[in-house]
């Protein structure tokens, strides 16, 4: 899709089901519709980069599709996508016993 009518279609629907306001202030500030990141920077629909300073709140504190990150979750989607709730998950279980040892 085309960069502007991209960016004029996302407005619309954060005007029409996000919230209007929000929809309003940020078109007027100037920003774009984020298309990609990759490692500190994000892309916006005209190829512009842009430091991502806020790397997802810490959900991507090792950047975007960091390779290691990427490879592990192709490693885990490729044995077992989700767990269900019916067995034991020794993922699961090692997490705890790792988060025991590093929290108070």
């Amino acid at each position: 899709m085309e960069a502007d009518r991209l960016h004029a279609e996302v407005v619309r629907k954060y005007t029409e089901h996000i919230n209007p306001y929000l929809a309003k202030l940020m078109n007027f500030a100037g920003f774009g519709v984020e298309v990609k990141g990759e490692g500190c920077y994000l892309f916006d629909q005209d190829g512009r980069r842009y430091l991502d300073c806020l790397g997802g709140y810490g959900v991507f504190s090792l950047g975007h599709r960091h390779p290691r990150v990427v490879q592990a979750v192709r490693d885990q989607l490729d044995s077992l996508p989700l767990s269900g709730k019916t067995f034991f998950s020794q993922r699961q279980a090692d997490l705890a016993e790792r988060l025991s040892q590093v929290s108070p």
